[in-house]
């Protein structure tokens, strides 16, 4: 029966101060084990010893990164990506549907070669805008990302 003077002999091994060192579960029982005689032994058999997680050995684990980016384009997809976004605006379609329509020989009106320069050249520059732009979004994640910061751990 629990009686209240029994209770500093019961909580003897569950009050004392113990170091903040990191051990292994199996030398934090022995050091138990030499700290109480064989009463730990006795306790360890009538409850479940729960560890806490700092004492297990720790794994390396890979974390994804914590990085801001916010640019659009890699190097291998700058040209599909940067052309079905200006496939979607309708004047591009417009006029590329006047280039290629130009070089049926019954319905072109001048020289088929002619016709397409205008859309290359406005296409062409708003890919470079484009690159340049994701260029800078590039350059500002990489400031951003290599700032200093306050990491706090437990």
């Amino acid at each position: 029966m629990l009686r209240i003077e029994n209770l500093p002999k019961l909580a003897g091994p569950f009050l004392q101060t113990v170091s903040m060192e990191r051990k292994s579960p199996a030398a934090m029982s022995q050091q138990l084990e030499l700290d109480q005689g064989g009463m730990a032994k006795d306790l360890a058999k009538n409850r479940k010893v729960v560890m806490p997680s700092w004492t297990e050995v720790e794994e390396i684990k890979s974390y994804s990164r914590n990085n801001v980016r916010t640019n659009k384009y890699t190097f291998l997809s700058f040209i599909p990506k940067n052309l079905f976004e200006q496939l979607h605006r309708f004047a591009n379609v417009y006029f590329i549907f006047l280039g290629a329509l130009n070089f049926v020989p019954i319905v072109n009106a001048f020289q088929p070669e002619i016709s397409i320069i205008p859309i290359i050249f406005v296409m062409s520059v708003t890919a470079v805008k484009d690159l340049w732009e994701d260029q800078r979004r590039r350059k500002s994640d990489k400031q951003v990302n290599n700032r200093l910061c306050d990491v706090f751990d437990r």
